[in-house]
């Protein structure tokens, strides 16, 4: 039996690890590897896409300074402009991204042991101790538990444990499709935020961060959906890829008039909770007498940074009690 067990590998969980006092931590992801929504796809001989977390954006100087204490080494500033494309406006403020791809955030602020592909199926409290049961048939005792999953993720394991705590509210999802074309497109801007577009939310030349892994003779883009096109196609985005990716392609070749170029390489990735809109009631939950916490950014806003808040209030209430 350990102290203190971790679910979920995203940003979160590596927050959490670096700021509670247990030593005695492991923690169970049912990914392949850290990340979570902070994570970057990496094709060989093209590069890396972030196709979940664009950017982190700190506006509480405490975070910032979380921030450059834990991966000062492991994180740069990305440059260029970022424009709303509506009002022609820049998107002001520092934007730090992973030197390597944003997953860097999470695989360097961990520091744990991990173990992969282990999803958890059910929780139970036994006298003093929490029983976890893994899909795989495995079983693992902890004395406190800590999830920082999906908020629909954290209803149906706590459902049998009737927590007085209100899960009101959805997770939405978004589509993400990942395109490298053969030139150069001559786009002036780094990342574009759409706000009326029926099919694209937001646009990032992937090849504008400068990383060693990106081809030098390809641009790479990622398109991430609106809200109304990923509610409308992510039950069935794995059966009509092609059509979807060429969709968000498509619009975004159409919105900057780019002719006469070939693509080189394309993929799509399904997020079914990418955020809340809402804010939960609290930033993070703690039951002392039943050693349960929940933590993410879904409980207090929809960013790296709320994130943050409700992994560092969660373990402060911890080293507390």
């Amino acid at each position: 039996m350990n102290k203190l067990t971790i679910i979920g590998s995203g940003f979160s969980a590596g927050v959490f690890s670096r700021s509670i006092n247990d030593k005695d931590i492991i923690i169970f992801d049912k990914s392949r590897g850290p990340g979570g929504r902070s994570s970057t796809r990496r094709a060989e001989n093209i590069g890396a896409f972030d196709h979940g977390l664009q950017f982190i954006s700190p506006k509480e100087k405490k975070f910032e300074l979380f921030l450059n204490n834990y991966l000062n080494s492991f994180i740069k500033q990305w440059d260029g402009d970022h424009i709303c494309f509506e009002e022609s406006r820049k998107i002001e403020g520092k934007k730090y991204i992973g030197k390597s791809g944003n997953n860097d955030f999470v695989k360097n602020l961990i520091n744990t042991k991990v173990y992969y592909q282990k999803e958890l199926i059910s929780i139970k409290k036994i006298k003093d101790f929490w029983l976890l049961d893994f899909k795989d048939g495995t079983k693992n005792e902890c004395e406190k538990l800590v999830l920082t999953i999906p908020l629909e993720q954290c209803k149906k394991l706590t459902e049998t444990e009737q927590l007085d705590l209100k899960f009101e509210g959805v997770m939405e999802p978004n589509l993400t499709t990942m395109v490298a074309f053969d030139k150069n497109l001559k786009i002036s801007g780094s990342g574009f935020k759409f706000n009326n577009n029926s099919i694209l939310g937001w646009v990032a030349n992937e090849s504008s961060k400068l990383r060693e892994a990106n081809n030098p003779n390809l641009e790479l883009w990622t398109l991430q959906s609106s809200l109304i096109f990923a509610q409308k196609n992510i039950q069935e985005y794995r059966l009509k890829k092609e059509q979807i990716m060429d969709l968000m392609i498509n619009e975004f070749m159409s919105i900057f008039n780019i002719k006469n170029i070939n693509i080189v390489h394309k993929d799509i990735h399904g997020w079914l909770y990418a955020y809340k809109l809402e804010k939960f009631e609290n930033d993070f939950f703690w039951d002392q007498e039943i050693n349960l916490g929940i933590c993410g950014d879904w409980m207090c806003g929809s960013t790296a940074e709320s994130a943050w808040r409700s992994a560092t209030g969660l373990a402060d209430q911890i080293n507390k009690s």
